[in-house]
């Protein structure tokens, strides 16, 4: 049984060693280290194949050891993300001394008390053989330090990948410990070379963990099965004088149910190894919808986002881009709620505004009907009156009818027709009458409701003409729009109105009505654009209606 066990392990290992390395060739080419990775797994099936033939064949696949050591390295280095010039030097040294391995040998086998066949011999470095042995050490020596001096300085995910690389490694160095025993003249079952296959399924996994998920579903269910097994020849291990007369048969029955019994709690405990945080279940969403529902507008969602993350997975925010597959999974579902929750605050705030525009519609109508009335008599009792009393009356008047007309304008639901537009010919209609100056270029279109592209632009141009100075209109297409801007050199924004310019009623000058800048936006909305003030010297005031290309 015990010569069987090896062979097994040994055969497992060289097919494994093969089926890995065109794996990570296949999936994973561009992954850290996986080239090199990939030669060293199909050189150590090689080895362990070697094991298998006690004869002038193995004895050659045993003397590719120090090769396979340079490859190593190469791996350990590229895993660190390092250029150094002890790769060159490894497969220098390491390929010399298997080639005169090669030529003059490098030891023998030997075999251990009851092995027999395949599987029950080891071999013996000597003679050349020491030296194989020297420089394999030192070469795993200085691969395992370049591993362990990049392992102290990473962080986060290149941190976690090489700690899985150098815990994989204890298995390697703990599975040929037996090879020490012949050199001391100690002849016993070599148990430690068992580790072999886990070493190499060890060493792939650590590079495909953060690259496939494949390679964690995987891992998942052979470490589900594995405990359960484990389990099961325990239970089975016991004196069966323990459990009942009929032994092996009971023993047997209480392995099979206990492993039934435990296999969910099992399979929970390894999702918290392989997928760690990755566990979330309905009821943590919903809290999580309702705490992202609660904000009150779109820049406080992250906040709360990150604190919920952070609460659930324990580690800094800085490190859930390069977190395993669990955590990612959790912060996908946390982000498809983020999106959630910002458009159900667009949706709310539309209603809202919706709902605000139907009331000041309302209000507006009735506000209109009833002081036309009273406009009309004012009119005509100061008919008669001095000419600086009439006029200012009518201008008052007038500006009344410009507010009614306004909030009329700015509340009705209305929609846009667009069609490509001549933006030279709009801006010089919009501005008939002003000294305005222009730099648009020739030829150049928009796709706008000729109406509201008008009204937008004369809106404009009335501020800019209310702050008096100069007044430009310029026009330009970027890659994803038309930049239209008004600018001009008057006395510029006051600073305590900037933060609410394209609000209602928010008036730049003592005679507007604080709804042209409103009535601008919302044209631009209506257009999947916006308006924006901007910077843009010499000119005091300017602003830009970007209009989708």
């Amino acid at each position: 049984m015990s010569g069987a066990a090896v062979t097994t392990a040994m055969a497992a290992t060289a097919l494994g060693g093969a089926g890995l390395a065109l794996f990570l060739l296949a999936k994973a080419r561009s992954a850290p280290g996986a080239v090199p990775l990939a030669a060293f797994l199909l050189l150590v099936g090689l080895w362990a194949l070697g094991l298998l033939m006690p004869d002038r064949r193995g004895a050659a696949l045993m003397a590719l050891a120090p090769l396979n050591t340079a490859v190593f390295v190469h791996f350990a280095v590229r895993l660190a993300g390092r250029q150094s010039p002890l790769v060159l030097g490894s497969y220098v040294a390491g390929g010399a001394t298997t080639l005169a391995a090669l030529i003059l040998g490098c030891g023998q086998f030997v075999a251990w008390p009851g092995g027999a066949g395949p599987g029950g011999t080891l071999f013996r470095y000597d003679g050349v053989g020491y030296f194989v042995a020297i420089l394999c050490l030192t070469l795993a020596a200085l691969g395992h330090l370049s591993l362990l001096r990049s392992w102290r300085a990473a962080a986060g995910k290149r941190r976690r990948q090489i700690g899985i690389v150098l815990a994989s490694s204890a298995l390697g160095l703990a599975s040929c410990a037996s090879l020490v025993l012949p050199w001391v003249g100690i002849a016993v079952f070599p148990f430690t070379l068992l580790l072999l296959p886990l070493y190499i399924v060890g060493l792939t996994y650590a590079v495909l963990r953060y690259e496939l998920m494949t390679a964690n579903l995987w891992a998942r269910r052979a470490l589900t099965w594995g405990l359960l097994i484990v389990l099961a020849v325990a239970i089975t291990a016991l004196p069966a004088g323990l459990v009942a007369a009929e032994g092996i048969w009971w023993l047997s029955a209480l392995a099979v149910a206990a492993a039934m019994a435990l296999g969910l709690p099992v399979r929970r405990l390894v999702d918290g190894l392989i997928f760690p945080g990755g566990d979330l279940d309905a009821a943590e969403i919903a809290a999580w919808r309702a705490a992202l529902d609660a904000a009150p507008d779109e820049a406080e969602i992250d906040p709360i986002a990150d604190r919920l993350l952070h609460q659930k997975l324990r580690v800094p925010a800085s490190d859930w881009a390069e977190a395993p597959p669990g955590p990612r999974r959790v912060i996908e579902v946390m982000n498809g709620l983020r999106d959630e929750a910002r458009r159900e605050i667009v949706r709310r705030r539309a209603f809202a505004e919706s709902q605000r525009l139907a009331e000041l519609g309302a209000l507006a109508a009735t506000v209109a009907h009833d002081l036309r009335n009273p406009m009309n008599i004012m009119a005509m009792a100061v008919a008669n009156a001095d000419p600086t009393v009439r006029d200012e009356v009518k201008a008052q008047i007038a500006r009344m009818e410009a507010l009614v007309r306004d909030v009329l304008d700015y509340a009705r639901p209305w929609a846009v027709q667009v069609a490509e537009l001549d933006v030279a010919s709009a801006a010089a209609d919009a501005g008939r009458g002003m000294d305005i100056a222009f730099d648009i270029p020739a030829g150049l279109t928009v796709r706008a409701d000729p109406l509201r592209l008008a009204q937008a632009i004369g809106n404009l141009l009335s501020n800019a003409r209310a702050g008096g100075g100069r007044i430009l209109v310029a026009a330009e297409r970027t890659g994803e729009a038309v930049l239209i801007r008004v600018c001009d050199d008057g006395p510029g924004i006051p600073d305590d109105i900037r933060g609410a310019l394209f609000k209602p009623f928010v008036s730049r000058g003592p005679g507007g009505t604080g709804l042209g800048l409103a009535i601008v936006a919302k044209v631009m909305a209506a257009h999947g654009g916006d308006v924006a003030l901007v910077e843009r010297p010499p000119w005091t005031t300017c602003f830009t209606l970007r209009f989708p290309a």
